[in-house]
């Protein structure tokens, strides 16, 4: 195979791969592989393939080769330790990405992915610096923003605040967002602010059974008990079996 055929197909195995495609990406994955062995990136992206799969054994096999091949890939190092963190070894994962590190000290990811892992950990002020790391990198980060105010929330830091409405300003048009800068509000008693996030949502059309469900903790918090019954029954039309919304409607 000519390293143009190559490239074309990496090309099309890594749009499979994007398409959640995975049979079809492995299978050209391969051809590359029985092509030429030591690829170092299509082991790599088989890696991720059987990773997505659940298949860690092979993929832990396939991303070593990728790593013995091209030790001074930082990515490879990167998620190589979201695999071991995936298989339950947080030690050796945050060793692993410590090293993409070495090799690449702007790589958001890697700081991302300690933020996730220290916070498993319960090592909450690693977890914390590498978010905001992290944060430095890409000050647009969505995800950073948010795992940072979830944990702020946690540990009932105010900082929290912050940090949602950052995500909620970076990704207005989600559902999650607001969901969650409510339910922190919710959580402080501020059922107001909570009240006017969720209300936007439904102005959106961004409804769901949990929106109408922490509209109605938000009305009852604010003594409203008539328009707290009927956002716990409108979870309960879009989910007869949402069981937190039945509990809440039953408390009143």
């Amino acid at each position: 195979m000519s390293k143009f055929l190559i490239r074309q197909a990496f090309a099309e195995a890594m749009e499979f791969h994007k398409q959640n495609k995975f049979d079809e990406a492995k299978e050209i994955y391969n051809k590359i592989l029985k092509a030429d062995e030591s690829e170092p990136n299509a082991h790599h992206l088989i890696a991720l393939v059987f990773m997505a799969e659940g298949n860690f054994q092979l993929a832990k096999k396939h991303i070593e080769i990728a790593i013995e091949k091209a030790p001074n890939q930082a990515v490879f190092q990167s998620n190589y330790g979201s695999l071991l963190h995936s298989m339950g070894e947080n030690q050796l994962a945050v060793n692993a990405i410590k090293k993409s590190l070495k090799i690449d000290k702007k790589l958001f990811q890697s700081y991302y992915s300690l933020g996730i892992i220290y916070t498993d950990m319960q090592e909450f002020d690693k977890a914390i610096e590498n978010y905001y790391k992290a944060i430095e990198i890409d000050k647009n980060s969505s995800a950073a923003h948010n795992n940072l105010a979830n944990l702020f929330s946690s540990l009932n830091n105010s900082e929290a605040e912050y940090h949602y409405k950052k995500t909620v300003d970076l990704v207005p048009d989600e559902i999650y967002p607001r969901l969650n800068i409510s339910n922190y509000y919710i959580k402080n008693s501020k059922f107001a602010d909570a009240k006017n996030y969720l209300n936007e949502l439904i102005e959106m059309g961004l409804t769901s059974k949990e929106v109408y469900n922490s509209l109605g903790v938000a009305h009852k918090g604010l003594e409203d008990i008539e328009m707290a019954k009927k956002m716990f029954n409108q979870a309960l039309d879009l989910d007869s079996n949402f069981d937190l919304a039945q509990k809440n409607l039953d408390s009143l």
